[in-house]
């Protein structure tokens, strides 16, 4: 009967511990805060509109995907917070976001 608790107690745990670790950032990813823009529109990365953030370092990192509420949000001012990981492609910087807000 011990065994059989501690079997079963040991597969709880291992179960928690799986579920806690996919719900925290992965190594390879940054948090970006920035002003939100139009891709193409406000900064002219693109010939396609889309969501971009401008960091305060004046870097322009455009958003791989893009909900339809930060499509409707792009044009308004606001600060945009992603945690992703950063791409760069012909000299352009890319985040593919596991998570996004507008923070203001």
């Amino acid at each position: 009967m011990k065994k059989v608790i501690a079997v079963v107690a040991a597969l709880v745990l291992s179960a928690v511990w799986i579920v806690n670790a996919d719900d925290a950032k992965k190594p390879d990813e940054v948090t970006l805060k920035g002003k939100i823009g139009c891709a193409s529109c406000s900064y002219g990365v693109s010939k396609e509109c889309g969501v971009s953030l401008k960091t305060d370092d004046g870097k322009i990192y455009t958003l791989t995907k893009a909900s339809k509420e930060l499509m409707e949000a792009r044009h308004k001012d606001g600060i945009l917070q992603v945690t992703g990981k950063v791409t760069e492609k012909d000299g352009k910087l890319f985040v593919d976001a596991s998570k996004a807000e507008l923070v203001k």
